[in-house]
C-alpha cells in the first residue's frame, strides 16, 4: 500500500485518470441518482490523499481549508469531502488509512483549528471510530440562489489544534465540501 498527499491541481495524468476510474466505480449513474446532495454546488478539494494498492488507486479523500465563521469568530477549518473507496476494496482498511492520514495533514501540514465533514447517516459510526463527533448546530453555505442552511447530510467535526464546536452556528462563506 502506498499513500500520496498531492495538490489536486497538481495531479499527474496517471493520477487523474485513475481518479476518474475510481469515481466512476464508486458513483455510477444509478448511485448518483440516489444521493441527497446532487442538487447542490460543492467546493472542489484543494488536496487529495490517494491510497494505492499496487498500481490501482483504491481510495481517495479530498481535503480543503477555508476560513469559517464559528459563532462570530473566524477560524481556519479543514474540510473532508469526496471520500471514496473502490466497491471491491471496501472493508480492507483503505479509507481508514486515508482518514488517519487526513488527520495528520490537518494538524502538521495545514494547521487548522478543527475539521468538518458531511456524511450520510449510515457513515456516522465509521467516522466516530476516528474521533469525529456529530455537529448539532446550524451550518450555513452559499449556493447560486444565496445563503442557506445546509442539512442534506449530517455534519461531523474533529478536534485538531482546538476543540471543535459541537453546536452553535458555522457560516462557510462558500459552498459545502
Amino acid at each position: 500500500m502506498k499513500i500520496e498527499f498531492v495538490a489536486t491541481d497538481q495531479l499527474s495524468n496517471l493520477q487523474l485518470e485513475n481518479f476518474k476510474q475510481l469515481r466512476a466505480a464508486v458513483y455510477p449513474p444509478e448511485v448518483l441518482a440516489t444521493l441527497p446532495g446532487t442538487q447542490f454546488t460543492w467546493s472542489a478539494p484543494q488536496w487529495s490523499i490517494l491510497v494505492w494498492d499496487e498500481d490501482e488507486l483504491v481510495s481517495r479523500v479530498g481535503l480543503l481549508t477555508r476560513e469559517v465563521l464559528n459563532n462570530g469568530t473566524t477560524k481556519l477549518v479543514g474540510g473532508v469531502g469526496g471520500v471514496m473507496t473502490h466497491p471491491e476494496k471496501q472493508g480492507k482498511g483503505y479509507a481508514s488509512y486515508a482518514m488517519r492520514e487526513a488527520t495528520k495533514v490537518f494538524d502538521l501540514e495545514l494547521g487548522v483549528a478543527f475539521a468538518l465533514l458531511f456524511c450520510r447517516p449510515h457513515l456516522v459510526e465509521f467516522y466516530q471510530r476516528f474521533h469525529w463527533k456529530p455537529f448539532e448546530g446550524q451550518v450555513f453555505v452559499e449556493q447560486p440562489q444565496g445563503k442557506m442552511e445546509f442539512s442534506a447530510n449530517g455534519a461531523m467535526v474533529l478536534n485538531v489544534k482546538e476543540q471543535a464546536p459541537i453546536n452553535g452556528i458555522l457560516d462557510f462563506h462558500g459552498p459545502p465540501w
